[in-house]
Order: C-alpha cells, then sequence, then structure tokens
C-alpha cells in the first residue's frame, strides 16, 4: 500500500463525508489531494485533477491564486480574527462597502455557509413582520418547486428535492411550495397558480425564497428570468419580502454579477 493508498485507508477509517454515500467508496476510492494550482488538483502520486465543479462552485478563481494567497498572507500576520459583535476592523468594512455597492442593497450581514445564511434570512424575515404585528405575525415561507436551498432544517424546510428532504420531513417546519415552470410553455400556469396560492396564504407568508433562474441542485433547472420577474410583483403586492437565494448563481456565474440582476 503507498502513501496516497493509505491516506484514502485512514480517511475511510475516521471520516464520514458530507452528502455522500460512505458505501460508494468501497468502489470509487477517496481520492487525498496534496496541492492545487488554478483548476488542477494533484494527488499525492502527482496525479492531476480538473477541477470541473470549481471545489462545490466556490472557487472562481483558481486554486492558489498568487493575489488572493498573498493578501491572506499579510492579513494572518497583523489581525487573524476578532469578534463581530461590538468590534469592527478595515477589511470588514470595506468588504461590505464594496458589497453593497455591488447588489444595489444598504447592508451586509455575514455568515458562514450558505445554510447559515438562508437559516439568517428566514429569520430576519419573520423577526422584521413580528415587529410590526405581534398579535399576528406572519409564520410562512414561500419556496419554488424543485428548489434546493442548504441541509440544515430551517433550509430544508423551504427546499423541494426529495433526496435531501424526505427522510427528515417530520422535523421540518410547515411551509408553501409553488411549481417552478418546466418550460416556457408553462410560465402562465406557474403564475396562475402562485395567484391562487397567494389570494389564501398571502397574509400568512413572510417570504419568497428563490434561486433565481437555474436550480442547480435540481438537476440544473433553467427557469425564465420573466417568471420570475411577475412573481416577484405579486409576492410585492402581498408585503412578502423577497430571497435570493444566489449561494450557486452570483458573482457572474449567470452572465450577470447576480443572476437577479436580469428579472
Amino acid at each position: 500500500m503507498n502513501f496516497q493508498e493509505n491516506l484514502a485507508a485512514l480517511d475511510l477509517e475516521y471520516l464520514w463525508h458530507p452528502c455522500s454515500q460512505m458505501q460508494e467508496h468501497q468502489n470509487f476510492p477517496i481520492i487525498p489531494i496534496k496541492k492545487a494550482q488554478g483548476i488542477y488538483l494533484y494527488d499525492f502520486n502527482d496525479n492531476a485533477y480538473m477541477d470541473l465543479i470549481s471545489s462545490w462552485w466556490v472557487n472562481l478563481f483558481g486554486h492558489n491564486n498568487a493575489y488572493i494567497s498573498q493578501q491572506l498572507k499579510n492579513q494572518i500576520d497583523n489581525l487573524e480574527h476578532v469578534l463581530l459583535a461590538s468590534f469592527s476592523h478595515k477589511p470588514i468594512i470595506t468588504l461590505s462597502q464594496r458589497l453593497c455597492q455591488l447588489t444595489h442593497m444598504d447592508k451586509c450581514f455575514y455568515a458562514d455557509n450558505g445554510s447559515s445564511c438562508i437559516e439568517i434570512a428566514l429569520k430576519m424575515s419573520y423577526h422584521a413582520h413580528f415587529l410590526k404585528n405581534q398579535t399576528r405575525p406572519k409564520k410562512l415561507f414561500l419556496s419554488l418547486s424543485n428548489s434546493y436551498h442548504g441541509e440544515t432544517l430551517g433550509a430544508l424546510s423551504v427546499g423541494d428535492v426529495k433526496l435531501y428532504k424526505d427522510t427528515y420531513t417530520p422535523l421540518l417546519l410547515k411551509n408553501l411550495t409553488t411549481p417552478v415552470p418546466k418550460n416556457d410553455n408553462e410560465i402562465e400556469n406557474s403564475l396562475n397558480a402562485l395567484k391562487r396560492l397567494l389570494d389564501e396564504h398571502g397574509e400568512e407568508i413572510c417570504a419568497f425564497i428563490a434561486e433565481p433562474l437555474l436550480q442547480c441542485a435540481g438537476n440544473m433547472h433553467i427557469y425564465s428570468a420573466k417568471y420570475l420577474k411577475q412573481a416577484v410583483l405579486l409576492c410585492k403586492q402581498k408585503n412578502i419580502h423577497i430571497i435570493f437565494d444566489e449561494i450557486a448563481t452570483g458573482f457572474g456565474r449567470t452572465g450577470s454579477m447576480f443572476a437577479y440582476e436580469q428579472c
């Protein structure tokens, strides 16, 4: 057994991998990675692998990007961490200013992963409605069929991919789902279904959450910006907040800086 194989064996002995069926690794071995450069990953036998999924969609500028690596080294030598409650620092202020300019929004609030972002957005929406009407607060969220928003219980509650959701259904919050159009011929029917749902439940819904234009975990389903634009207008007429989940679609992946800008 060489070093690469020994690492893979130790991995299987001590690790559970996320979003994986560990039994599959009996036939498809884990690949320990030693280093990376640009679009390539290298194992301990110096075999190169092209990172076609961008390490789960997050590596926009390539591995071991020289500029990013140097900035990280500079930062760690000055300030590696400080809590953001009651404290701040120059990099977070500069980043927040730039993000607000990019998104045309007013404020930033940070989380360390996608599911947490969704949980925070849901809580913020509920809290805002609660402060306006504490006697009859809105309690429901509306999402599209075939959608995916994360693995935590709140995020699963507004998702609709059975592979991830079905096992945990008894634990999840009750929410509402409206059909996403499968093609342009279904836009009118999908909008009519949404109108009926809003007529019945509009006063109970905190927010409408959607992956704009592209449902990645839903078999990379692309749907029309025409539908989403009308859906957003209908929801706003009912004082329903809009949450765009751009964890997979943001930062240029759909042609514009953010997918919602096309709606």
